[in-house]
């Protein structure tokens, strides 16, 4: 995806959800200031210098079982992503896999864009970006089995917590989202998030914002 943006609007609140590829020299100082934020390092644990994080963010760059996007609200830097080959991932020596298996991090890293207005629009636009392979009938994600916001989040983009494993730096939810259940919920129109055509009418509160 090298170059390209994938783009996806939400009619529900007139918001653009798009990603592409990180860039080092574009990004770094983004990735910096994200990874510091407190609500981050709480999760992530890389509140680290630059010169370490600068390590750190090559080192991921160069692992061929990922990729890593910066996410985008109508065009602004606000989140980073990684999705990832699960049989290729210390996750895969966790839990059974099936082939073709996708998996994924997240942050948002620009505080005005945390809560349910559209963190859990992010997760489904990049849901959507990940079942672009047609192969992938799974993805699958680890949060911290305390991190009870994300939890909720990833539940109403279809994913099902289906296992809790011990991993090195945490206990993790093991949540799965089926390709199957994703479609009948979210537009199998690559642009589109939902189907404006075939819902029904929402009410006002499904847009309270919340922090994480």
């Amino acid at each position: 995806m090298s170059g390209e943006i994938f783009e996806v609007y939400n009619h529900r609140n007139e918001h653009y959800y798009s990603f592409r590829a990180l860039q080092f020299d574009k990004d770094f100082e983004l990735y910096c200031r994200w990874m510091n934020q407190p609500y981050v390092a709480k999760w992530w644990g890389f509140d680290s210098s630059r010169d370490e994080l600068a390590k750190k963010l090559i080192t991921e760059l160069e692992d061929k079982h990922q990729h890593l996007y910066i996410g985008m609200i109508n065009g602004k830097p606000v989140s980073y992503w990684e999705r990832y080959w699960v049989d290729q991932d210390v996750l895969g020596t966790y839990i059974d896999t099936k082939p073709f298996d996708q998996g994924l991090h997240f942050l948002i890293g620009e505080a005005e864009y945390l809560g349910r207005a559209h963190t859990s629009s992010s997760i489904a636009a990049f849901s959507k970006l990940v079942f672009q392979d047609t192969r992938t009938q799974r993805i699958i994600g680890e949060p911290d089995v305390n991190n009870k916001q994300v939890l909720r989040y990833a539940e109403m983009n279809c994913f099902k917590h289906k296992d809790t494993v011990q991993m090195p730096e945490r206990t993790s939810a093991i949540m799965v989202c089926e390709r199957a259940d994703f479609f009948k919920k979210f537009s199998a129109q690559p642009t589109r998030l939902y189907n404006p055509q075939t819902e029904k009418p929402l009410n006002a509160e499904a847009f309270t914002v919340t922090s994480i």
